[in-house]
């Protein structure tokens, strides 16, 4: 996800904060099984995948 996020980042200026959950107890049980996983302000966007179009009207907003 985080290739298919670059073109955006560069595109649109937006700044991606990689956080790993391995250590973190209340990351692992937000999103477990569902890494990677793409949040904004604590709502998920997308996991898995990357989804553009969700990416698209988060940025516009």
């Amino acid at each position: 996800m985080e290739e298919e996020l670059r073109p955006f980042i560069e595109k649109y200026s937006i700044t991606v904060n990689r956080l790993y959950i391995d250590n973190e107890a209340a990351l692992q049980e937000s999103y477990g099984d569902k890494v990677p996983v793409l949040t904004l302000n604590d709502e998920i966007l997308c996991h898995y995948f990357l989804d553009t179009d969700i990416l698209l009207k988060a940025i516009a907003e």
